[in-house]
């Protein structure tokens, strides 16, 4: 089950009851919100919303929206919280490098640079005062907000929210939705009784969704307490919004959907993977034995967008990736990201690194994909660990693809738990030791080849010279064992040291 949202625009009978109703509740929503925090109990809090002209559902209803945007705010705050001291933590770390910098430089370090800096001392003394200058003003910004109370944005004055429950006709008591009629019928306060009668109503259909909210009318449901059946118009809960937008008056409905039977077939049949960058996303279908079938890329221009563009370019991306699935029947397989720590460094990182950041919409990407892979296809998220540097090292010139599509075969393949050795020609730097994962040979392998330009993979013997330089103390050990295999003639394809050799098991 999944909750979606579809909106509507409000029909004009009832647009001046939402005037009138929308500027009561912003005079009481203040008056909630002390009562949601005090210590009354909610049977209290909800007499005394009562006593403003409420009736016990419309009360309720409002409590209910008050503790949600409260829960909301707190998780904020707290998020708020961690970022800073994330941002803190990165700053002292900066300044401890700095520091180790300027013991190890020698007292004479002479020379005017291009940035009017005297010496290398003058221009790391500098950069530590202003660093430490920036903590200082980001601890002081995390104790105002830890003792800072808790503020809620409640929008705009014209919005208020009427949420239902199970149990109740129609799945709201104060907002009733027909499906048959298609009309739609609002319980007015009894303040506005004299103006509006006890009910104000109108007719409503929406464009989009009304067969979810036609199938949620008629779903029974269980009683969570006593596990009694709730007969149909009763077992969903509607909430409903009003609100006020670009000069015109809307009504959404919050309902939750059943989710659509999987169309793809299991994993192990074969799937494609996606990796996303910047400026490209790149797809590969791998079949039952995790060979590549077909590979593809789809531009993105993201560059200088608004929020809104991005979302639409991505959404017209995720439409051919959703295709491509339904045309070969299997999941998709992305990576399961996280930039929140790295965020947090981005100011010690430099601008093209923060740039990068920001253009890279995964969690957008990941929202749009989600919600359009709810008409049956598998989205399966998987370690992202060395997926590029794999598909450079191995599949990139074997295949004759893009670093991307290389990559998003990688993550296709390790969704179906194909694991992925060093090969041959680049096992030259690894030292493996006994029960060691194979990651930790990738590592030492990403270490050595972390400043090789992309175009330079499909040049093998280039590679193997480039790592051999990169071996440790010209010791090379077979992989997966520790110890060092001696040999009395030197390979001469090796391209390393004379006296050892690497034994690939």
């Amino acid at each position: 089950m999944g909750i979606k949202t579809f909106t509507a625009e409000l029909q004009k009978p009832l647009v001046p009851f939402a005037i009138k109703y929308s500027k009561k509740h912003k005079a009481t929503r203040n008056r909630a919100m002390r009562l949601v925090t005090g210590d009354l109990s909610k049977t209290k809090q909800n007499q005394e919303l009562q006593k403003l002209g409420y009736n016990k559902r419309q009360a309720n209803s409002l409590l209910i929206d008050i503790e949600g945007k409260i829960g909301s705010a707190k998780e904020c705050r707290e998020a708020h919280i961690e970022t800073l001291e994330g941002k803190i933590k990165s700053a002292e770390e900066q300044i401890t490098e700095w520091e180790e910098k300027l013991g190890k430089l020698e007292y004479a370090c002479c020379g005017v640079r291009r940035n009017q800096f005297k010496s290398r001392q003058h221009e790391l003394r500098f950069k530590i005062h202003h660093k430490r200058r920036y903590v200082l003003a980001q601890k002081r910004k995390l104790e105002k907000l830890r003792e800072a109370p808790i503020q809620v944005n409640f929008g705009t004055e014209y919005n208020f929210s009427l949420v239902g429950s199970q149990g109740e006709s129609n799945g709201n008591q104060i907002c009733q939705y027909d499906s048959k009629k298609k009309s739609l019928k609002i319980r007015v306060p009894a303040e506005f009784e004299s103006e509006f009668g006890k009910y104000v109503s109108a007719n409503l259909e929406f464009a989009y969704g009304q067969d979810c909210i036609e199938a949620a009318l008629m779903r029974r449901s269980v009683n969570r307490k006593n596990l009694e059946t709730i007969p149909a118009g009763k077992g969903e809960s509607l909430s409903w919004r009003i609100f006020f937008k670009n000069n015109r008056w809307y009504i959404a409905v919050s309902i939750e959907v059943t989710e659509v039977p999987l169309q793809s077939k299991p994993v192990r049949y074969g799937c494609i993977g996606v990796d996303l960058n910047p400026g490209v996303v790149g797809w590969c279908y791998v079949d039952f034995n995790g060979n590549p079938v077909a590979k593809g890329q789809i531009k993105l221009n993201l560059h200088s967008r608004r929020s809104g563009q991005v979302k639409a370019e991505l959404s017209d991306a995720i439409k051919q990736l959703i295709l491509l699935a339904q045309l070969y029947g299997c999941a998709i397989v992305i990576e399961n990201l996280s930039f929140s720590a790295k965020k947090k460094r981005m100011r010690e990182e430099g601008r093209r690194y923060s740039r990068m950041l920001n253009f890279f919409a995964y969690s957008t990407f990941n929202e749009v994909l989600q919600s359009q892979a709810r008409k049956g296809i598998q989205v399966i998220k998987v370690n992202s660990a060395y997926s590029s540097l794999i598909g450079l090292t191995k599949f990139m010139s074997l295949y004759g693809m893009s670093s991307d599509t290389a990559a998003g075969l990688v993550l296709a393949r390790r969704a179906m738990r194909l694991s992925e050795s060093v090969p041959t020609h680049f096992a030259l730097p690894a030292v493996m030791v006994v029960g060691r994962h194979v990651w930790s040979s990738w590592y030492r392998i990403n270490k050595s080849l972390g400043s090789v330009r992309r175009h330079e993979f499909f040049n093998q013997q280039t590679l193997t010279a480039y790592l051999s330089h990169y071996s440790t103390s010209g010791k090379l050990v077979e992989v997966g064992k520790s110890e060092v295999i001696p040999v009395e003639e030197p390979s001469e394809n090796l391209g390393c040291n004379p006296e050892l050799v690497v034994k690939v098991g």
